[in-house]
């Protein structure tokens, strides 16, 4: 391995793991910060009903991403052990798995407070279990990601023993426990037609970016990874409204996948010496990601705003079976 792949491995490396701030990474963090100072109020006796801060927005948006960023940035969520030697658990994240029953969660919420539960126990007994732990533990905020699959099923009677669930566990008696629920536009669903949990809530929405509105966003995480960090020039075209409509248009107006993009191309130009970064090092970056044909790569299709990128690979797939015509019956006179 020569000593340029070597060097060019470890930018990724860092790069990959750098985070990209941008002005809504610090509204969530001003947000999250809210919420933890409501949950100590709260633990005083004060404070509101509105326990629950829902971060909703389509995949892609860095929600994920920018929560767990927050997260690190606050002491106060770690662990630690008090001063009788005892394990003190301020805050738990988890990734809800699919499907996800009312069980599932509590039993999901109990393993990651280091407690081992299983299904032979019952619903009722398994959230008693887990309040009596969760104050047991200390914790006070937890933090469930890709919350949709909580949804597991979208009648009207399952949303609301869901909805019933979720309100119990933010009025333990004496114990001011706080949720934060983040997942795609789904999850809105849990906030709907039951203003109990709605008046229980906060919400905050991670939106796509639009073009040309959020242009100077574009730029700034374009600059911000390719010349800042990886140290490139940007050949002109690529601050054009052309250019940076296609990128946002190829990235679906997702941060987070609009910076997986970026660096990408990045790395295509870097990899092959290059100094500076231009507009194939995206077109081979969009057909690496997406395996659409040249003629319908957003970067370089001359009519890329009618390109859909979900239908990428529309092409591969087997046509639809024909219905064999029905028989008509023969009436007899």
């Amino acid at each position: 391995m020569t000593d340029s792949t070597v060097e060019l491995l470890n930018l990724r490396v860092l790069e990959d793991t750098r985070y990209v701030s941008f002005k809504r990474c610090e509204h969530l963090h001003n947000r999250v910060q809210d919420f933890w100072g409501h949950a100590q109020v709260c633990r005083q006796g004060g404070g509101s009903r509105r326990r629950i801060l829902a971060v909703i927005g389509e995949s892609g948006t860095g929600k994920t991403t920018s929560l767990q960023h927050v997260f690190n940035s606050f002491g106060g969520f770690k662990r630690y052990r008090n001063e009788q030697g005892k394990l003190v658990i301020p805050m738990i994240s988890a990734e809800v798995p699919r499907p996800c029953t009312n069980k599932d969660l509590a039993i999901h919420m109990l393993n990651a407070l280091d407690v081992p539960a299983n299904h032979r126990a019952n619903e009722y007994d398994l959230f008693q279990a887990l309040k009596s732990q969760l104050r047991e533990s200390g914790t006070i905020l937890v933090h469930l990601d890709e919350a949709q699959h909580l949804l597991q099923a979208d009648t009207a009677a399952a949303v609301r023993r869901l909805q019933d669930r979720l309100k119990s566990l933010i009025a333990i008696p004496d114990w001011p426990l706080h949720l934060i629920l983040s997942g795609v536009s789904d999850l809105a669903t849990l906030f709907t037609g039951d203003q109990q949990l709605a008046n229980r809530s906060t919400v905050m929405r991670f939106e796509n970016l639009l073009f040309p509105g959020d242009k100077a966003v574009v730029i700034m995480i374009l600059r911000d990874i390719a010349v800042d960090h990886c140290k490139l020039e940007l050949a002109e075209q690529l601050l054009t409204d052309d250019f940076l409509g296609r990128l946002v248009s190829a990235s679906g107006g997702g941060i987070g996948t609009l910076i997986e993009f970026i660096r990408a191309a990045c790395y295509k130009a870097l990899s092959k010496g290059h100094v500076r970064l231009d507009t194939k090092d995206f077109a081979f970056a969009y057909g690496r990601f997406s395996g659409s044909r040249d003629v319908d790569n957003i970067m370089t299709a001359s009519a890329w705003q009618d390109i859909d990128r979900g239908n990428a690979l529309v092409d591969l797939l087997p046509p639809p079976t024909k219905s064999k015509p029905s028989r008509k019956s023969k009436t007899w006179h």
